[in-house]
């Protein structure tokens, strides 16, 4: 294991497009393909690592197995045909190329443009500017990734230095106000005047002596007649911050974004590639795996629906540290109805770690992975993607499951074990494949060797108190089609109308293919229900499994109110929905995202009032998120509450950025409490966003014209 140490210097000089010369080894020679796809084609994503192991590798095919893995690394959906990431790089080469370097000798690539466009990829939203006051100027907004170090939101500066030439990227430490406003000294039809007390440095403002007398005016220039945005951000690329004390963090955090792309793959795989290139064909060429599966659901003693999957990967591979076995498999499902429409999503890991022991006792047993969840009835597609984060093969599969209505008369598909253990503790987390007190190690196989017990587990749901008292079930075992062996039982024999386990004994089957069908008949022998599953039976003793089972917090946690009530919501049954979040809040009040949702279901609701009622509590407490102000803002508006709204909307926007609905919302509630300027600055900022919006351009208009022509406008 390699630890990484990474080290930062601030640099006061402009952070601008990356010097080439010497920028690669000295005295390698690389053909010419290559040598563009280094230099040009990855300069800006490359990691330090994967350039000195790509510079050490020795023949062209070598190379061409590197760039194919250097691709792989970055796929966001291995598996596959596509590699989205790729392709969205290449586009956006292209992009740059086509749009940015015509006022230089440049490439469009080369400019600093250019390479933020590549390294960061397309800002929400671009602000340019090119008054009598200003040079050429472009700000560009983006939305940043906590978990890679950035902000929510922050944005960049590109100008003409001097009104010329290509754009170049700003520096709040080497640059300043001033070099953005066009300064004329002494020239009376000009626009701008530089007057004796800002040469001599002698007007007032609130800046420190930090700032000179140049930049203090320019800033005021800018903010009186351009845009108070632009002079915020000539000191800082944080939106909502302003002043010269953010003029060392926003350079730190522009000059980070140089090392954003390598912050997004572990290189670590470059060092790998490099000793053991001479396999390297045959290591990093296979990196999917297939699997096998099944899909059971069960309905759980409180009735609750599980859906129950057992996964069985071709293979398991795990690394080796302190004598330690280890990996970590990555669990992505997601849930969606005929119409596409995402019913549940989850994402799990599965740390494994062995000693060389138990390594050993496992031996050659196929690996199975179990999990559940909890869903609501319907009809469904289950998306699966299993991950092996240390080795990176993943497996993956998709399968349509139904979920019954318990009312209705319906027959679950048997599940096959040749090992269940009975008396399990229920009140514990809940397990996979685990009903009441007995747990059901699935076979997938179906492959059982004479010597073992056939479990059979199946439930049965929507039973009269007539078929309960007087049905009976049927179990016909087949060769083909004949039948081998039969037996029956009454269904009042059983412990529950609707639980059924029976084991068999399979010591008078040969070896061969057999087929199990189980028959619910009425009092008069007439076929009520009928499931039927194949097996095979063999005289060769069978490898055990390794079961990895998940578990599930107990039966009476919150939890499942919480998963059943966002189910419901995105079914869009309102009703059941607010009573299983309203029950999941109460159970679990510290909980945020708990109160977020049942908010989110009272706004579609129309209880606004006890929106703020619910949430106002966690952020008088401090809790900052965007959906709490988010729904605290909607919910102020609609009970006509306009500057409780505005204030829970510009802190939405803090945590997200400029928004175009919230900029109308704020707009909207300006205008309610007569502020028209106010009202126009928000819908003018939503306008410069998305330019299509018919409504909101007719409004500013009608309230343009209703207004006297006091307003400086930019030019």
């Amino acid at each position: 294991m390699r630890e990484k140490i990474i080290s930062l210097t601030i640099s006061l000089l402009v952070v601008g497009v990356l010097v080439l010369a010497g920028f690669f080894e000295e005295g390698v020679q690389l053909p010419e393909k290559f040598d563009k796809w280094l230099k040009e084609e990855v300069v800006y994503i490359i990691t330090p690592a994967e350039k000195d192991v790509f510079l050490k590798l020795e023949t062209d095919r070598e190379r061409d197995l590197f760039i194919d893995e250097f691709w792989r690394q970055r796929d966001p959906t291995p598996g596959t045909f596509r590699n989205e990431a790729k392709e969205e790089h290449y586009k956006r080469i292209q992009f740059v190329n086509a749009t940015f370097g015509q006022l230089s000798p440049l490439k469009g690539w080369q400019t600093d443009r250019g390479k933020t466009y590549i390294a960061l990829g397309s800002p929400y939203h671009v602000e340019k500017f090119h008054t009598i006051d200003t040079y050429p100027i472009e700000l560009w907004y983006y939305h940043g990734d906590p978990k890679l170090g950035q902000p929510p939101v922050f944005r960049l500066l590109f100008f003409r230095r001097g009104g010329g030439g290509e754009y170049e990227l700003y520096s709040t430490m080497s640059d300043g106000p001033k070099d953005l406003v066009h300064f004329v000294l002494n020239d009376p039809d000009k626009k701008i005047m530089l007057t004796q007390d800002i040469l001599m440095g002698t007007s007032q403002d609130r800046f420190d002596s930090t700032v000179d007398a140049l930049d203090r005016e320019a800033y005021r220039i800018l903010k009186e007649k351009v845009s108070y945005e632009l002079a915020e951000a000539s000191f800082s690329s944080f939106p909502g911050r302003d002043g010269p004390q953010n003029r060392l963090p926003s350079e730190i955090m522009v000059q980070q974004m140089e090392t954003l792309p390598h912050r997004k793959v572990q290189d670590d795989y470059a060092f790998e590639f490099l000793e053991h290139k001479a396999v390297v064909e045959v290591s990093y060429s296979v990196h999917f795996m297939g699997n096998r599966n099944l899909v059971n659901v069960v309905q759980d003693p409180k009735g609750l629906f599980f859906v129950n999957y057992t996964i069985v990967p071709d293979s398991l591979s795990v690394d080796f540290f302190q004598d330690k076995y280890f990996t970590n498999l990555r669990l992505s499902l997601r849930v969606t109805d005929p119409e596409g429409q995402t019913i549940f999503q989850r994402e799990r890991n599965v740390p494994i770690e062995l000693k060389e022991k138990e390594l050993k006792t496992i031996g050659e047993r196929p690996f199975h992975l179990c999990d559940s969840f909890p869903l609501i009835s319907g009809q469904y597609k289950l998306n699966l993607l299993l991950e092996n984060t240390v080795t990176k093969e993943f497996t993956s599969f998709e399968k349509d499951i139904y979920v019954p209505d318990p009312d209705y008369l319906n027959m679950s598909l048997p599940i096959f074990s040749r090992l269940v253990y009975k008396g399990m503790p229920q009140e514990q987390a809940v397990r996979a494949y685990q009903i009441g007190d007995v747990q059901i190690y699935p076979s997938l196989e179906n492959i059982f060797h004479v010597e073992d017990t056939l479990y059979v587990f199946f439930q049965i749901f929507g039973m009269s108190f007539q078929q309960q008292e007087e049905g009976m079930l049927e179990f016909i075992f087949l060769r083909g089609e004949k039948p081998f062996h039969a037996m029956r039982k009454k269904v009042s024999e059983y412990e529950n109308a609707r639980d059924y386990l029976e084991e068999f004994s399979l010591k008078d089957f040969s070896d061969g293919q057999y087929s199990l069908k189980v028959t619910l008949l009425d009092k008069q022998e007439n076929e009520l229900l009928e499931a039927k599953r194949d097996f095979s039976v063999s005289r060769q003793p069978q490898p055990g499994s390794w079961y990895v089972a998940q578990t599930n917090p107990p039966i009476e946690d919150p939890f499942y109110s919480y998963a059943r009530g966002n189910q419901l919501l995105n079914k869009r049954e309102m009703g059941k929905a607010l009573d299983e979040l309203k029950k999941a809040h109460e159970g679990s009040p510290e909980s945020l995202e708990y109160a977020l949702s049942y908010a989110r279901a009272l706004l579609i609701a129309e209880d606004f009032k006890e929106v703020i009622n619910d949430l106002t509590p966690y952020a008088a407490a401090g809790q900052e998120k965007f959906e709490l102000f988010y729904y605290l803002g909607e919910a102020a508006k609609r009970i006509g509450e306009p500057e409780a709204a505005i204030g829970y909307y510009q802190k939405a926007l803090t945590q997200r950025g400029n928004v175009v609905e919230i900029l109308n919302s704020i707009g909207s509630c300006y205008l309610e409490l007569g502020n028209k300027e106010e009202a126009l600055r928000a819908w003018d900022k939503s306008l410069e966003i998305n330019p299509d919006q018919k409504s909101i351009r007719e409004a500013v208009n009608k309230l343009k014209n209703s207004i006297p022509p006091l307003i400086s406008k930019k030019c």
